[in-house]
């Protein structure tokens, strides 16, 4: 199911920020105390390609669509969530947008990307222009889940030449800064697992419970790594994820008036909160979707739905 609200209905309908986070809504590790925890590391050496992909400097990048002799072909950003990675977009790709090249970095301190510091909106956004002016692409779509579609907002007005339209996907910004604390201290003190089972168990008592399985399995198979201790942990670096909570803290920045903006709202999720929805511009859609905070993997089609009609009909 789908609900269309303009910014004004949608504006009475999300809750407050007092009601943004039950103890439930979060991963098993959020929620439990006393389990085994590992220290927090910091490992820079990170900057290396993937088959499917090249690096633009400091940022990993995957690859998806017609990329061969493709000029004038549609192009698309795909900017993943905190502890996300760029290869999460691939199956969205595959599926939802076909004929359409697709860049999806994988964000500094995330995968096979630097993971050196500074982790910060500004730091992220000027990485995401580095990709876009790598080669001579035009204005791209950007799509950005969670904290991608924080910095998709930020991107946009710092770069507007550079975009477009942007697709939101649940954004999280301006969120509530104890919350933000909560989480960025319970990431550090509980960032690994001891088993396979136990990563996977932790993802589906979260926002992961409706996404299918074998996406589940790919998420493992491709992000969840052994460390040397014996246990294991999502390819993300620790600090970095600490501090982009922090950073989800900060006040909402709105995307440009110019700038035509979907914004898909997880009606199971409490990220989406007044805050954001007051800085969009009258401008924007905002679509209430049947759905936890991973929208992309839990309803796809509504995704590339609202993706393609911001892309335009295409030649």
């Amino acid at each position: 199911m789908v609900l269309k609200r303009t910014v004004s209905e949608a504006r009475t309908v999300i809750g407050t920020v007092g009601q943004l986070r039950r103890s439930s809504d979060l991963p098993r590790r959020f929620r439990e105390r006393g389990k085994s925890s590992s220290s927090c590391s910091l490992d820079v050496s990170r900057s290396r390609p993937t088959a499917e992909g090249y690096c633009a400097r400091m940022l990993n990048v995957h690859r998806y669509g017609p990329w061969q002799g493709s000029a004038g072909t549609p192009v698309v950003l795909a900017i993943h969530g905190v502890t996300g990675h760029g290869a999460r977009w691939r199956e969205f790709a595959d599926s939802e947008l076909r004929g359409v090249r697709v860049l999806a970095p994988d964000l500094r301190g995330h995968a096979r990307s630097t993971w050196e510091p500074p982790w910060n909106f500004e730091q992220l956004v000027a990485d995401l222009v580095e990709v876009l002016e790598e080669e001579p692409l035009g204005p791209v779509t950007v799509v950005g889940h969670s904290l991608g579609g924080a910095l998709a907002c930020r991107l946009a007005q710092a770069r507007p030449d550079l975009v477009s339209a942007l697709l939101l996907v649940d954004p999280a910004q301006g969120l509530d800064a104890a919350m933000c604390l909560t989480i960025a201290e319970e990431t550090v003190a509980h960032f690994d697992f001891g088993s396979v089972q136990e990563a996977r168990d932790d993802k589906t008592s979260g926002a992961w419970a409706n996404v299918p399985s074998e996406m589940l399995d790919t998420e493992i198979a491709e992000h969840l790594v052994r460390r040397d201790t014996g246990r294991w942990e999502w390819d993300v670096s620790c600090p970095a994820v600490a501090a982009m909570w922090g950073e989800l803290a900060r006040p909402a920045v709105p995307p440009p008036a110019g700038i035509p903006t979907t914004v898909l709202r997880a009606a199971r999720a409490p990220f989406v909160t007044d805050a954001v929805v007051a800085v969009l511009p009258e401008s924007a859609r905002v679509i209430v979707v049947d759905s936890d905070h991973m929208v992309t993997q839990e309803q796809p089609t509504i995704a590339g739905e609202h993706l393609r009609r911001l892309m335009g009909p295409r030649s």
